[in-house]
């Protein structure tokens, strides 16, 4: 038995990494320092990937009762045509963080994730043994020992600092304010109605979260987070009536909370037994749900790596992929998000460099590249292996339906009642998928020995996975994709290097 994995902060980000190792039998502790789950969550909505993340484990159906259309995906609240995507990968969709956050919680801790609220992580040290964490409570102190520690405790996080890593900032500051309005939309003038960019400068956003409910977002640029007054009411209307240049109607708030600071992100993802994930890693304006599409994306990729690991399976060298493969995605989407902000402000420089973007977002390439963008479905990681025509080798494998799903004779297979590519993931580990019906017997005996981390099941072709078989990662990149017959040696070394050697 391996000391568990601590994890710092219950975060989305902590609780989607607890989930992960959860599936794959990893001890893990959850230390986050509120003392309860809150509904006082800023996340209103989902992007496309972070749905598709949900829904490759099973976790999105629990939440279907929660979510409202969209109206789409935006660059630099230009809205984009959707339909490059139809088909092939789920829409954005409405829905709040904090109902996320439970079913994480809940899904986790069904799993056997140990976590603890109202406790927090003080300080640490590491060895070539393991981590051992000081762990403060509202009665005392104790101490904890761990295989490794992650850091998903936000921008501020005690653990990035104590481990020593730089987390520079760049770029202007904003300053924005959220809260829930006891207000129904009918009530609202079309000023103070869906997401927009301002003329005044800035951004809002006003949209439903519940009967009567609103969620209010606004955003200001070239101003800095006062540092340690709390947010009000009156500053809350304030600010929507400079952005919208007219008065909110008076109705109670719920609860108001600031946000807002410079992007930044940190200059290493790992310090020896310490990994940074989500916001303790990187931080930046939050724009078209790239932010928390980040974060999940870093607790899906590390999660299995971290059980290769404990588990004794993984090759040497798999850990450093984490930051080798997440860290220039955090400087991408960061870059991507301040070259948004660019768009929008100041109003009087950035007027006629919108216009310019909007005629360029009618040519379909356009469209596209900045979809893919704003999604994160542009995510390709080096895997060692050479694209194969139009199979996404190193990206997502698109999230489509499947017909005739059974497992690959031989094997012990996957589930016989998947329908569609996320179904095949729900239990984490990565796939091998047959769609040509052309795997050689000696490589199903390979995927028989490899099937307590590889699922190996047979499936009708389709027009949207164009190979005759795919390997696919846990986190739902495919890692090879081609003939398995003209290619064995190639899926031989890509079954090796993410999926270790048989077990015995």
């Amino acid at each position: 038995m391996t000391a568990p994995v601590i994890i710092a902060g219950g975060s989305l980000t902590g609780l989607m990494l607890a989930h992960e190792l959860a599936l794959w039998g990893i001890d893990v502790v959850v230390l986050e320092r509120s003392p309860d789950l809150t509904d006082e969550s800023p996340g209103q909505a989902i992007n496309t990937t972070t749905a598709e993340l949900l829904d490759q484990r099973g976790l999105l159906a629990g939440l279907r009762g929660h979510v409202s259309p969209v109206q789409g995906t935006h660059f630099s609240l230009m809205w984009l045509d959707m339909s490059a995507l139809s088909g092939r990968h789920l829409p954005a969709m409405l829905l709040g963080h904090q109902f996320i956050a439970r079913r994480l919680d809940e899904a986790a801790v069904a799993r056997g994730a140990d976590v603890r609220r109202g406790h927090r992580v003080t300080a640490f040290t590491q060895d070539d043994d393991g981590v051992r964490v000081r762990v403060g409570t509202a009665d005392g102190e104790y101490h904890l020992h761990g295989s490794f520690l992650v850091a998903a405790d936000g921008e501020d996080s005690t653990v990035r600092a104590a481990a020593g890593i730089a987390f520079p900032g760049a770029g202007p500051a904003n300053c924005g304010l959220v809260a829930d309005v006891e207000i129904a939309v009918a009530e609202l003038a079309p000023e103070h109605r869906g997401s927009r960019f301002c003329p005044g400068g800035g951004v809002y956003s006003a949209v439903p979260v519940g009967p009567e409910l609103l969620r209010v977002i606004t955003a200001e640029f070239d101003v800095a987070p006062p540092a340690d007054t709390a947010p009000t009411t009156a500053e809350l209307r304030a600010a929507v009536a400079r952005l919208t240049g007219a008065e909110l109607p008076d109705a109670p708030v719920r609860w108001v909370r600031r946000y807002g600071g410079q992007t930044r992100t940190a200059d290493r993802m790992r310090s020896g037994r310490v990994f940074l994930a989500g916001d303790s890693a990187h931080t930046f304006y939050p724009l078209a749900g790239l932010r928390l599409n980040l974060c999940l994306q870093d607790a899906v990729n590390l999660g299995w790596k971290l059980a290769a690991e404990l588990s004794g399976w993984g090759r040497p060298g798999l850990l450093d992929t984490y930051h080798e493969e997440r860290h220039p995605q955090a400087v991408r989407a960061a870059d991507a998000t301040d070259a948004q902000l660019a768009l929008i402000h100041p109003i009087d420089r950035v007027t006629p460099l919108r216009g310019l973007f909007a005629e360029l977002l009618r040519l379909p390439q356009v469209n596209t590249y900045l979809l893919e963008l704003s999604t994160g479905l542009d995510v390709r990681y080096d895997v060692g292996v050479e694209p194969c025509g139009p199979v996404p080798v190193g990206r997502r494998l698109p999230h489509v339906p499947l017909a005739g799903v059974r497992p690959l004779a031989g094997t012990a297979g996957g589930s016989a009642t998947s329908t569609c590519v996320a179904d095949l993931h729900h239990a984490g580990r990565g796939v091998y998928l047959d769609l040509g019906g052309r795997t050689p017997v000696p490589t199903r005996r390979t995927l028989a020995a490899l099937g307590d981390r590889v699922d190996a099941v047979r499936a009708e072709p389709t027009g949207e996975i164009l190979a005759d078989a795919v390997l696919v990662r846990p986190d739902g990149h495919v890692a090879w994709a081609g003939d398995p017959v003209s290619d064995a040696e190639g899926l031989s070394g890509a079954l090796k290097s993410w999926f270790g050697e048989p077990a015995g």
